[in-house]
């Protein structure tokens, strides 16, 4: 019988739940570290191993062997966690460590007025968290180098699939609001082909150490919500001025900012074939899938 290959996930968000789910059934041993302990119910329940973040010994026993590792953490106080407390151990079993990931954010790009964006871009970060998101990723970087470990960061569009969608939202009679700035495109990516793009990355052969992860089209969230809304037969959500009060400071900060993020490294030099390459088939399949008849 061959021997799995290990997998380390740091961090359990909604990412890392299908993570786990799919690299497990691909016969890979998943751990993933967690700081609840109601999360790691839901870690065992996707055929993965839990690991409480702080527990050190545990940790140092799966980097002891041939692994592979993916960061999900979010920065702590503007440094990246896993690397704060763990770079000493990815240090001690380097030659055992295969390849690290580190999932970010195309919010580290800043304000572009709408252009496009390629992973070469200058990083003009405005927003507090997506400096820390440089910091995070330039730790990682040069953590790879320093150890000689092959290191890719992605940085990831607005994340949305199965249970994070505003057909999910609508299907649960949530009150939705639509900021009103028509003009405004944002990016994403299905949680699906964020998985799909990651399983390839680890046995590429790719010299990229930074891959976009977003769809082929930018989009209006009005354009959004409507298609969401006719696939389920109801009215299109209301809209509201960015002033209004029914719009929370985190959401009204994704309008401080604009760009249409590039996808072609992702396609041409990774050769990942996008499973949905926009907003309607992903949202199609949302629905289709759901248990809504």
């Amino acid at each position: 019988m061959n021997k799995k290959n290990i997998l380390l996930i740091f961090g359990f968000g909604y990412t890392a739940k299908f993570m786990c789910q799919k690299f497990s059934k691909k016969n890979w041993e998943v751990f993933c570290t967690t700081r609840f302990k109601e999360k790691a119910k839901e870690i065992k329940s996707l055929n993965a191993t839990p690991i409480f973040f702080d527990d050190e010994e545990k940790i140092e026993s799966v980097l002891s062997k041939n692994s592979y590792i993916l960061s999900t953490a979010p920065p702590e106080n503007s440094k990246d966690p896993v690397v704060e407390n763990y770079g000493h151990l990815l240090k001690k079993n380097s030659e055992r460590v295969k390849w690290a990931g580190y999932l970010s954010t195309t919010s580290v790009y800043g304000d572009k007025k709408g252009e496009w964006v390629t992973e070469d871009t200058e990083l003009e970060p405005n927003l507090e968290r997506s400096i820390s998101r440089v910091a995070a990723e330039n730790s990682w970087i040069k953590l790879g180098e320093n150890l000689l470990i092959k290191t890719v960061i992605f940085r990831l569009a607005g994340i949305y699939g199965p249970g994070r969608s505003l057909v999910d939202r609508l299907m649960k009679d949530e009150d939705v609001y639509i900021v009103d700035k028509p003009a405004h495109l944002f990016n994403r990516i299905h949680v699906d082909d964020i998985v799909g793009a990651i399983e390839m990355a680890i046995s590429s052969k790719s010299e990229a150490k930074i891959f976009n992860l977003s769809d082929d089209l930018p989009a209006k969230q009005l354009d959004v919500a409507k298609f969401a809304a006719s696939l389920l037969k109801r009215k299109s959500p209301q809209t509201v001025s960015l002033e209004s009060d029914l719009v929370s400071e985190m959401a009204r900060s994704f309008y401080k900012e604009e760009k249409k993020v590039s996808n072609t490294r992702l396609k041409d030099e990774l050769g990942y074939k996008l499973v949905f390459p926009s907003f309607k088939e992903g949202l199609f399949s949302i629905h289709k899938n759901s248990k809504e008849f």
